[in-house]
Order: structure tokens, then C-alpha cells, then sequence
């Protein structure tokens, strides 16, 4: 009998302990990671876990605008019977508000799913994390639940370099020679030398220079 009484203590305990853990186990908010390219659009799921009665939501996060810009938001079918409201007039900042008057019950799902396209010009590689500034989570009976956040970045592959830039590129980067220019030895200035006139007979000669007249 005594035996008996010490394992059933034991197993009290044990039941006891377990209860309180699970108690204790807070809701997760998830942003799966995520490998995006310029200019693609991308879904990005609010997941949550470890949320037995979810009855509303609020959420507010900021993002790279000059990166990511923000297209649309779509319900999933965890959520469908909650209504909701994405306030995007601040590019970069996001307010995510969803209420219904009865709790779903959410594991490992997705709540509502973000799009974002990609700007075309990524000079470089960059890892985005998205940050959560404010979030509230409530239960159908008005019970603020608490959490834990869980976020991943999204890896932003660089633009790819075209062909026409990068030979752009190259040639910028290239150091501008000026043509070997081949040395023309001047050569000295040739004299003129008169051409040879015709030897004249000795009457023309006589005729341009007549003899001086005799000596009387």
C-alpha cells in the first residue's frame, strides 16, 4: 500500500508539471525564410503556432521600401470567418488588423499571406528582416495571449549584370592609352638646283654679248 501511495504521488506530480508546461507555452509568431530575385514578386505567410482560440489580431511591421514594395494581402482558409484590415499608406510600414467574434484554433499555419515585389535594381546581395513594432494577439474571450516572435530573413539576390554594362564597365575601368604614334624622321629640304638650259652656238652668244669695238 505504501508503494502504491508513492507512485501515485509520483504520478501526480509528474501530470502536474506537464499541465504547468503546457500552460506556459507561448504563441508563436513565424516568418519562414524566404530567397527572393529582383524583379519577382514574392508570397510572404504570417504563420502562427501554439494559438488554441484566436479571435483577433493586430499587427504592425516595417520593411525596406527600397527594396520591397507591398501589393496585395489575402486571407487563408484558417482565417476566412475573420474580417481584417491592412493599412499600407506609409510605404515601408504595415497595420494588420483581423477580428471575428469566434476563436480559430491555429498550428503551424498561415493567417494571411503578404506580397511584395522585388525592385529590379539590387546592387548587391542583402539578407531583409522584417520588423515587428507592434503585435496583440486575443482569444474569443477577450484574453490577451502571450508570445514569442520567430523571424527569418529574406534573401535578396543582387541584379544580374548585363552584357552592355558590363562592357560599359570595362572599358571605364580600363586605363585610356593614346596611340603609339610612329616617329616621321623629317628629312632635310632638297636644294633646288636649276635644270641645265640648252648650251646656245657661239653666233647667239655673239649676238646677246657682242665683242667690244677695235682699239683705234
Amino acid at each position: 500500500m505504501k508503494h502504491f501511495c508513492v507512485v501515485f504521488f509520483c504520478f501526480l506530480l509528474i501530470l502536474s508539471s506537464s499541465t504547468a508546461f503546457a500552460a506556459e507555452k507561448k504563441a508563436q509568431l513565424i516568418f519562414p525564410e524566404i530567397t527572393v530575385l529582383p524583379g519577382k514578386e514574392f508570397k510572404l505567410p504570417i504563420m502562427l503556432d501554439n494559438v488554441p482560440n484566436l479571435a483577433g489580431i493586430k499587427l504592425a511591421l516595417t520593411y525596406d521600401k527600397n527594396v520591397l514594395t507591398y501589393t496585395k494581402s489575402e486571407k487563408t482558409k484558417t482565417t476566412a470567418s475573420l474580417m481584417h484590415i491592412v493599412n499600407d499608406k506609409n510605404p515601408g510600414k504595415l497595420v494588420i488588423v483581423m477580428a471575428g467574434a469566434r476563436g480559430v484554433s491555429v498550428n503551424k499555419q498561415s493567417v494571411m499571406d503578404l506580397y511584395f515585389k522585388v525592385n529590379t535594381q539590387v546592387p548587391k546581395a542583402i539578407d531583409m528582416t522584417f520588423k515587428i513594432i507592434d503585435i496583440q494577439l486575443m482569444s474569443d474571450t477577450l484574453k490577451e495571449l502571450a508570445y514569442e516572435f520567430n523571424i527569418s530573413p529574406v534573401h535578396v539576390k543582387a541584379s544580374p549584370v548585363s552584357p552592355v554594362s558590363k562592357n560599359k564597365k570595362e572599358v571605364s575601368l580600363k586605363t585610356i592609352t593614346p596611340p603609339n604614334i610612329s616617329k616621321t624622321s623629317l628629312s632635310e629640304p632638297q636644294k633646288i638646283t636649276p635644270k641645265n638650259s640648252p648650251k646656245k652656238s657661239v653666233s647667239e652668244q655673239k649676238k646677246i654679248n657682242p665683242p667690244p669695238p677695235p682699239k683705234k
